[in-house]
């Protein structure tokens, strides 16, 4: 069965925004997705039969048999601390944006195009396989026909469990597709030569970018449980889903064994930190990212730079804590190409950045903080205490009554 999704559904469940709730207790994990669930085997192509019927019983066994061809990567993820009631639906506050917008993408691996030219044969008179064929191939392979890569946050060491608020894992809520089905011509069409990686596609009947997020942030506690999550059992995993929809939680894999320990995919593994200062402060900054192989966890591991941190000034302190850059800053073209990797997840007409100051500045009338009358609401000198609801257990005994700060980290893989 081909996988297919409405344009119209894909669009607008896609505007890049995908509430993303857990449970706070955990005993039981808010899992779903487990062995009761699972077949013995994935029902991937094209029977048998039909491929036997297409090629021929030799050239039919050799398709069979096909390595899985794809590699997807990000390059930048941004976490926003920001967890308020008010920003439960609000796209500009997701806890986590996810997107290729340059080194990473869609690329076909080199392992296929040496199996394809040692085991296929070009058309006469061509002396070497054309962009067609390895198309077909590809599209024909039980390994990767229909494959749609996803991102979900998975259980480490059983990647068919998926963190959720009940026991449905929900598409677009909690696997989350991108760009669409990677053996649609319309698609391929963007990455097929040897050696090209895309991030843009824009013959796909589905998504153009391949850009995602989730949030978490309805209140600190969440958000805190969360970040837990992410330090202990659970990774952020981009893997590919079976080209049967209905299993939504699966994954691609070269075993079905359960526990399913190893996947096709990447696992970015998120580590939080507290700014510098007293104690008590949060864990709001995303302090490390590590890249991972899910099919061979000990292989490649690969850190991104986290060094991006920008503190959220409220509208009414920007004047003097988060100015807007001059016509004379934007002629620096450091300050530029700061502002462009700030911009991929950062829109601008949502939030206002300053590179330098390294602070950025909600629009639209919506605060990342709970507005009340106290003075000062935001704490924003981080040697000093700071409320945060699920602290109680403050230096000298004494609540205090500023805000602790938020920050948005921009993390990239150079």
């Amino acid at each position: 069965m081909k996988v297919r999704f409405n344009k119209t559904t894909w669009r607008a469940a896609s505007g890049i925004v995908a509430s993303f709730l857990l449970v706070v207790s955990f005993q039981n994990c808010g899992k779903a997705g487990f062995d009761a669930d699972l077949d013995n085997s994935l029902d991937l192509s094209s029977s048998d039969a039909a491929l036997t019927t297409k090629y021929g019983t030799s050239t039919a066994a050799k398709v069979q048999n096909v390595p899985f061809a794809f590699e997807s990567t990000f390059d930048t993820i941004t976490y926003n601390s920001c967890a308020e009631t008010h920003l439960r639906n609000n796209p500009a506050f997701a806890s986590l944006k996810m997107g290729a917008y340059s080194s990473g993408g869609i690329k076909i691996k080199d392992d296929f195009y040496t199996y394809a030219d040692q085991n296929f044969k070009p058309i006469y008179p061509e002396t070497a396989l054309s962009e067609n064929q390895y198309k077909e191939y590809l599209a024909d392979s039980p390994a990767n026909a229909g494959a749609v890569p996803t991102v979900a946050v998975r259980v480490k060491n059983s990647l068919t469990d998926v963190y959720t608020a009940n026991s449905n894992v929900t598409l677009w809520q909690d696997v989350i597709p991108l760009v669409g089905n990677l053996t649609d011509p319309l698609v391929l069409d963007s990455y097929a030569k040897k050696g090209v990686t895309a991030n843009y596609f824009p013959f796909s009947p589905e998504q153009r970018v391949m850009e995602a997020s989730m949030s978490f942030n309805s209140d600190e506690a969440l958000a805190d449980t969360y970040r837990g999550i992410f330090q202990g059992s659970g990774i952020l995993a981009l893997t590919y889903m079976p080209q049967n929809a209905e299993a939504i939680y699966k994954v691609r894999s070269a075993t079905t064994t359960y526990p399913v320990k190893s996947a096709y995919g990447k696992g970015y593994t998120l580590t939080f930190a507290q700014p510098s200062g007293v104690s008590t402060n949060p864990f709001h900054i995303l302090g490390a990212v590590m890249e991972t192989d899910l099919a061979n966890p000990g292989v490649g591991a690969r850190n991104w730079n986290c060094s991006r941190v920008y503190a959220v000034v409220r509208a009414q302190d920007a004047a003097t804590l988060c100015p807007q850059h001059t016509y004379a800053d934007l002629a620096n073209p450091t300050i530029r190409s700061e502002l462009n990797i700030a911009r991929r997840t950062l829109r601008a007409d949502e939030w206002d950045v300053n590179v330098s100051y390294r602070c950025v500045v909600p629009k639209k009338g919506v605060s990342c903080y709970k507005e009340e009358n106290i003075t000062p609401l935001v704490q924003y000198d981080t040697t000093k205490e700071c409320f945060r609801p699920t602290n109680t257990n403050y230096l000298g005994g004494t609540t205090p009554s500023a805000r602790c700060l938020h920050y948005v980290t921009i993390c990239t893989r150079d």
